[in-house]
């Protein structure tokens, strides 16, 4: 029974999609089949819920009128009439969204049917009337901007469709129907439309142009110059390859974060004490121990990083305080304490872009921090640029050998009392070019 009922689901799949495949063929050839939404709500009332939607979806992109105030219907959590006219709740699964729920319905209630091309039956224009019903219901729902986001829709999916469909949307933008009213914009799709053979385009262009003013005109007759069709919807949303290319990027990164913790790892304790104290979170001494003391400290500047997050509850704000770095939450803490001017701080950050550990390497920003560090006159910061210019750096912005800069910044270090830089610029050598013969 089971290999029967899974055969039968399958071809049920395959002659709905097939059906409507061959349907948004048709109406995408010549605008002369006619669509029927019935097909999906068969599909509905055998409890294919996903395959109801994906057909209505196709159906409502070749133009069906039904199908658009179904998905509109979907979104919105409204009731569905079945084929015998009983009403039936929406089990699809999907959560309300009202956005695309206003989005299917102003297309359905705005559709142009071509007279004489595609007669409308009272079936579609009674989905026409019910779908422009709901839109004050959708509307009041929703924010400005999200209002805003679902015109955006409707416009460029009437940009994308047929003259017609740009005549139509130029009559809403002059109306102020389904979208903002808007002259301009109006004339513009007029032009566009008039210049595609649509007759009654050219008339109402004419009668709109008498009642704007010269800037009007010009920046619509501008905006018809450099005019191109919205880009198809599947390219308006990342693809899967897209997708998986940024889900692998994030593993990447938090792969590399995880390698950087053994590195991290090996800083002194006396460092991270530092940095706390340079921000106002420790109050203890230094004395490079892990304590009581430096675990609050740590929980304090692990609490300051979420404190303000207002998508957080307070419970899971709390739970962020465990008292021990994570690698990201080390590299934030010196990021935070050279932001504030701690000198040492700067130094360490600038070591982590000289070698990569929790950030790019980059040399132009270890240079930068570590430059800052060294105008505090703190030794090892002149020492660590004394090695970047005799050795040079890896990874982005390479910093290029600088024979003379680098012994300027050992000369400086040695200056200020670190040993190592005296036998670092005792073997900087300036050799001058030799002769090949």
């Amino acid at each position: 029974m089971r290999t029967s009922k899974l055969m039968t689901t399958s071809g049920l799949r395959r002659t709905l999609f097939g059906v409507a495949a061959a349907s948004a063929l048709a109406l995408g050839a010549g605008g002369v089949a006619h669509a029927n939404y019935d097909i999906g709500l068969k599909a509905y009332e055998q409890g294919q819920y996903d395959v109801a939607v994906d057909i209505w979806t196709r159906f409502a992109v070749a133009g069906d009128v039904r199908s658009m105030k179904a998905l509109g219907d979907v979104y919105s959590g409204a009731v569905l009439e079945g084929s015998k006219g009983a009403k039936i709740p929406l089990e699809t699964g999907r959560k309300i969204d009202n956005v695309e729920s206003l989005r299917w319905y102003t297309l359905a209630a705005y559709h142009r049917f071509q007279e004489g091309f595609q007669m409308p039956s009272a079936e579609e224009r009674n989905a026409q009337i019910l779908a422009e019903e709901r839109m004050p219901e959708i509307r009041f729902r929703m924010s400005t901007a999200e209002v805003a986001k679902a015109e955006k829709l409707v416009s460029d999916t009437f940009e994308r469709g047929s003259p017609y469909d740009l005549y139509t949307l130029g009559d809403m933008y002059r109306r102020g129907a389904g979208v903002d009213k808007n002259n301009v914009k109006a004339l513009q799709m007029y032009a566009l439309a008039k210049a595609r053979g649509v007759g009654a385009a050219s008339i109402a262009f004419e009668e709109l142009e008498l009642l704007m003013t010269k800037e009007e005109k010009k920046a619509a007759n501008d905006s018809v110059v450099g005019w191109q069709p919205p880009l198809p919807v599947e390219h308006d949303k990342p693809t899967p390859q897209q997708i998986e290319l940024e889900r692998t990027k994030k593993e990447l990164e938090e792969l590399r974060l995880q390698q950087a913790l053994s590195a991290i790892a090996d800083i002194d304790v006396e460092l991270i004490q530092r940095a706390l104290k340079s921000l106002g979170m420790y109050y203890g001494t230094i004395d490079n121990q892990m304590g009581l003391e430096t675990r609050d400290a740590i929980r304090r500047f692990q609490y300051s990083r979420v404190s303000a997050d207002t998508e957080l509850t307070d419970e899971e704000k709390d739970a962020v305080r465990t008292g021990v770095l994570t690698a990201r939450q080390t590299v934030q803490l010196f990021e935070a304490a050279a932001k504030e001017g701690h000198p040492m701080s700067q130094y360490v950050l600038g070591v982590m872009h000289v070698r990569g550990i929790g950030v790019v390497q980059d040399g132009d920003k270890a240079v930068e921090w570590l430059g800052k560090a060294a105008k505090a006159d703190l030794a090892i910061a002149h020492y660590a640029l004394g090695v970047i210019y005799r050795d040079s750096t890896p990874g982005l912005n390479p910093v290029r050998p600088d024979k003379a800069k680098a012994a300027i910044h050992f000369a400086r270090a040695q200056s200020l009392g670190y040993k190592q830089a005296a036998e670092a610029l005792r073997q900087l050598e300036f050799e001058k070019p030799r002769n090949v013969e």
